[in-house]
């Protein structure tokens, strides 16, 4: 039996408490399963070729809200932030080439750290199924509070050598958050973020809130609509001040 007491751990750099459990550690694979079923299954998430998603962003230490629009494929993704006072910011990744167009710095080709990043993003079905492939290894660390609840925490490895530190509720199954390492054009941020607020949509069910904390700052990012197999093919073409770039 695997037996847990009460300590803590460091993970991205924040203190994680573990709760005390006399409750047997279900493996790895037990624990991605049972998310998988309580989404609602494979064959739900392979029934769904694309998703498009609309609402909201928050940054409230920095008094910013804004609307968002985003898009997703197997290997490809878009996100547009409406900012008022500042304009559209689009991020997007088409399979060979991460991007951003922002109207206060231009365009610009992301580096391949970036990309790297972008490409695991966009593992479209590999993400939602935790696919075997997509990882070097996963295993359950045990039990531990995360975003207010007993979760099961489980440290996975992708092919890159990204740690992500995912966490399930013990109650629901559902994946409850996460805590990683992420790239960014400053360098290399703590990224924790806490998923809530699951809804149905078709045939699988997605958290509609989630919320993110870089150091000092959060973000919170609430869906008001998502819509499945519904993308145009030309959501994700690169925007021509990208293609002006890559001419160069």
């Amino acid at each position: 039996m695997h037996v847990v007491t009460r300590s803590a751990v460091i993970i991205a750099g924040l203190l994680v408490p573990f709760v005390a459990s006399a409750q047997a550690a279900p493996s790895a694979d037990e624990i991605i399963a049972r998310h998988v079923t309580a989404i609602g299954g494979k064959d739900a998430v392979l029934s769904v070729q694309s998703i498009r998603n609309s609402g909201t962003l928050e940054m409230p230490s920095a008094g910013i809200s804004a609307t968002m629009e985003s898009a997703s494929a197997p290997n490809r993704s878009f996100v547009r932030l409406t900012i008022p006072g500042i304009g559209d910011i689009k991020n997007g990744y088409d399979g060979l080439v991460a991007w951003e167009l922002n109207p206060m710095k231009g365009p610009r080709i992301k580096t391949e750290k970036e990309k790297l990043s972008a490409q695991e993003d966009a593992d479209f079905y590999g993400t939602m199924l935790y696919a075997k492939e997509r990882y070097q290894s996963t295993e359950t660390v045990g039990a531990a509070d995360f975003g207010g609840e007993k979760t099961w925490q489980v440290k996975t490895v992708l092919k890159s050598g990204k740690v992500i530190n995912e966490f399930f509720s013990v109650a629901t199954g559902l994946k409850a958050g996460s805590t990683t390492v992420q790239e960014s054009q400053a360098g290399t941020i703590n990224v924790v973020t806490i998923e809530s607020d699951y809804k149905q949509f078709g045939s699988i069910k997605l958290a509609t809130r989630n919320e993110m904390t870089t150091g000092a700052q959060k973000v919170v990012v609430t869906l008001t609509s998502v819509v499945l197999n519904a993308v145009p093919a030309d959501t994700f073409e690169l925007p021509e001040a990208v293609k002006a770039l890559l001419s160069k």
